[in-house]
Protein backbone atom coordinates (compact mmCIF):
# COMPACT_ATOMS: atom_id res chain seq x y z
CA UNK A 1 0.00 0.00 0.00
CA UNK A 2 1.18 3.35 -0.99
CA UNK A 3 4.43 1.82 -1.61
CA UNK A 4 5.37 1.07 1.41
CA UNK A 5 6.82 -2.71 3.17
CA UNK A 6 4.70 -3.55 6.14
CA UNK A 7 5.10 -6.37 9.24
CA UNK A 8 2.53 -7.65 10.75
CA UNK A 9 3.44 -8.91 14.46
CA UNK A 10 2.37 -9.81 17.75
CA UNK A 11 2.36 -6.56 20.00
CA UNK A 12 4.31 -7.63 23.38
CA UNK A 13 3.37 -4.28 24.88
CA UNK A 14 -0.36 -4.52 24.25
CA UNK A 15 -0.64 -7.94 24.75
CA UNK A 16 0.86 -7.97 27.90
CA UNK A 17 -1.15 -5.25 29.18
CA UNK A 18 -4.43 -7.05 27.66
CA UNK A 19 -3.56 -10.47 30.16
CA UNK A 20 -2.80 -8.55 33.09
CA UNK A 21 -6.13 -6.65 32.88
CA UNK A 22 -7.86 -9.34 32.12
CA UNK A 23 -6.48 -11.22 35.38
CA UNK A 24 -7.48 -8.18 37.30
CA UNK A 25 -10.89 -7.20 35.90
CA UNK A 26 -11.91 -10.65 34.39
CA UNK A 27 -12.12 -9.07 31.50
CA UNK A 28 -12.46 -10.84 27.87
CA UNK A 29 -9.49 -8.86 25.60
CA UNK A 30 -7.71 -10.58 23.46
CA UNK A 31 -4.40 -12.23 24.68
CA UNK A 32 -2.75 -11.84 21.31
CA UNK A 33 -2.70 -8.31 20.20
CA UNK A 34 -1.67 -7.64 16.39
CA UNK A 35 -0.09 -4.86 15.23
CA UNK A 36 1.14 -3.11 11.66
CA UNK A 37 4.06 -2.07 11.29
CA UNK A 38 5.56 0.20 8.26
CA UNK A 39 8.98 -0.71 7.97
CA UNK A 40 10.27 2.79 6.94
CA UNK A 41 9.10 4.14 10.21
CA UNK A 42 11.08 1.61 12.56
CA UNK A 43 14.35 3.59 14.01
CA UNK A 44 15.60 0.71 16.11
CA UNK A 45 15.04 -2.59 15.98
CA UNK A 46 17.25 -5.53 18.02
CA UNK A 47 17.04 -8.89 18.87
CA UNK A 48 15.72 -9.95 22.32
CA UNK A 49 15.32 -13.61 24.12
CA UNK A 50 11.95 -13.21 24.03
CA UNK A 51 9.64 -15.62 21.89
CA UNK A 52 6.80 -16.11 20.28
CA UNK A 53 4.42 -18.79 18.43
CA UNK A 54 2.14 -18.22 16.01
CA UNK A 55 -0.71 -20.24 16.66
CA UNK A 56 -1.65 -22.59 13.87
CA UNK A 57 -5.15 -21.64 12.98
CA UNK A 58 -4.35 -18.00 12.59
CA UNK A 59 -5.27 -17.13 9.03
CA UNK A 60 -3.90 -13.75 7.15
CA UNK A 61 -6.37 -14.08 4.67
CA UNK A 62 -9.50 -13.92 7.52
CA UNK A 63 -8.19 -11.06 9.57
CA UNK A 64 -7.81 -8.80 6.82
CA UNK A 65 -10.93 -10.34 5.14
CA UNK A 66 -12.77 -7.16 3.35
CA UNK A 67 -10.36 -4.60 3.83
CA UNK A 68 -8.86 -2.52 1.33
CA UNK A 69 -5.36 -1.75 2.76
CA UNK A 70 -3.15 -2.31 6.05
CA UNK A 71 -6.15 -1.53 8.34
CA UNK A 72 -7.64 -4.18 9.99
CA UNK A 73 -11.78 -4.05 10.95
CA UNK A 74 -13.60 -6.53 13.32
CA UNK A 75 -16.81 -5.04 11.91
CA UNK A 76 -18.34 -7.40 8.58
CA UNK A 77 -17.47 -6.16 5.62
CA UNK A 78 -20.65 -4.08 3.96
CA UNK A 79 -21.70 -4.70 0.20
CA UNK A 80 -20.73 -1.42 -1.65
CA UNK A 81 -22.06 0.15 -4.78
CA UNK A 82 -20.73 2.91 -6.58
CA UNK A 83 -21.34 5.27 -9.83
CA UNK A 84 -18.59 5.62 -11.47
CA UNK A 85 -18.43 8.89 -14.01
CA UNK A 86 -15.90 10.64 -16.72
CA UNK A 87 -12.78 8.86 -16.35
CA UNK A 88 -13.85 6.78 -13.03
CA UNK A 89 -15.04 3.64 -14.99
CA UNK A 90 -12.00 3.19 -16.84
CA UNK A 91 -10.04 4.06 -13.25
CA UNK A 92 -11.50 1.15 -11.39
CA UNK A 93 -11.59 -1.56 -14.37
CA UNK A 94 -7.28 -1.07 -14.09
CA UNK A 95 -6.92 -0.46 -10.58
CA UNK A 96 -10.16 -2.32 -8.89
CA UNK A 97 -10.20 -0.58 -4.88
CA UNK A 98 -10.72 -4.26 -3.89
CA UNK A 99 -10.34 -7.96 -4.75
CA UNK A 100 -14.08 -8.00 -4.70
CA UNK A 101 -14.91 -5.64 -6.93
CA UNK A 102 -16.99 -6.45 -10.19
CA UNK A 103 -19.27 -4.29 -12.62
CA UNK A 104 -22.83 -4.50 -12.89
CA UNK A 105 -22.94 -4.28 -16.30
CA UNK A 106 -26.77 -4.77 -16.12
CA UNK A 107 -26.79 -1.34 -14.58
CA UNK A 108 -24.36 0.47 -17.08
CA UNK A 109 -25.87 3.87 -18.43
CA UNK A 110 -24.06 6.31 -21.02
CA UNK A 111 -23.21 8.54 -18.78
CA UNK A 112 -22.00 6.33 -15.77
CA UNK A 113 -20.73 2.80 -15.12
CA UNK A 114 -21.85 1.21 -11.86
CA UNK A 115 -19.47 -1.52 -9.46
CA UNK A 116 -20.33 -3.32 -6.61
CA UNK A 117 -17.58 -4.48 -4.04
CA UNK A 118 -17.47 -6.03 -0.39
CA UNK A 119 -15.59 -4.46 2.21
CA UNK A 120 -15.27 -3.09 5.56
CA UNK A 121 -15.90 0.52 6.06
CA UNK A 122 -12.08 1.43 7.14
CA UNK A 123 -9.66 4.60 6.47
CA UNK A 124 -8.20 3.29 3.92
CA UNK A 125 -11.35 2.57 1.84
CA UNK A 126 -12.53 6.25 2.95
CA UNK A 127 -8.97 7.49 1.44
CA UNK A 128 -9.55 5.00 -1.92
CA UNK A 129 -12.83 6.94 -2.42
CA UNK A 130 -11.69 10.10 -1.89
CA UNK A 131 -8.59 10.18 -3.79
CA UNK A 132 -11.33 9.91 -6.96
CA UNK A 133 -14.38 11.89 -5.05
CA UNK A 134 -14.40 13.80 -8.41
CA UNK A 135 -15.78 10.87 -10.56
CA UNK A 136 -17.27 8.33 -8.00
CA UNK A 137 -20.48 8.57 -6.11
CA UNK A 138 -21.41 6.01 -3.05
CA UNK A 139 -24.67 4.87 -3.34
CA UNK A 140 -25.01 1.95 -0.62
CA UNK A 141 -24.71 1.79 2.03
CA UNK A 142 -26.95 4.91 3.44
CA UNK A 143 -23.69 4.85 5.89
CA UNK A 144 -20.82 4.85 4.01
CA UNK A 145 -22.25 7.79 2.07
CA UNK A 146 -23.48 9.95 4.98
CA UNK A 147 -19.66 9.53 5.98
CA UNK A 148 -18.70 10.59 2.02
CA UNK A 149 -20.75 13.37 2.50
CA UNK A 150 -19.32 14.60 6.01
CA UNK A 151 -16.09 14.48 4.22
CA UNK A 152 -17.34 16.54 1.27
CA UNK A 153 -18.50 19.26 3.63
CA UNK A 154 -15.36 19.80 5.63
CA UNK A 155 -13.88 19.74 2.61
CA UNK A 156 -16.03 22.78 1.35
CA UNK A 157 -15.14 24.61 4.90
CA UNK A 158 -11.10 24.34 3.89
CA UNK A 159 -12.24 25.99 0.32
CA UNK A 160 -14.36 28.86 1.11
CA UNK A 161 -13.73 31.80 0.00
Amino acid sequence: MKRRWYVLARSPYYSNRNCQKNKEDGGNRPEDVYMVYALDRILDCHPTCATFQMKEDFDIDEYFRGCCGIIHSKEEPVKLVLKAYYGGPDYLRTLPIHESQRELVELKDDEASYFELTVCPTFDLYQSLLAQADQIEVLEPASVRNEMRNFAKNLMLYYKD
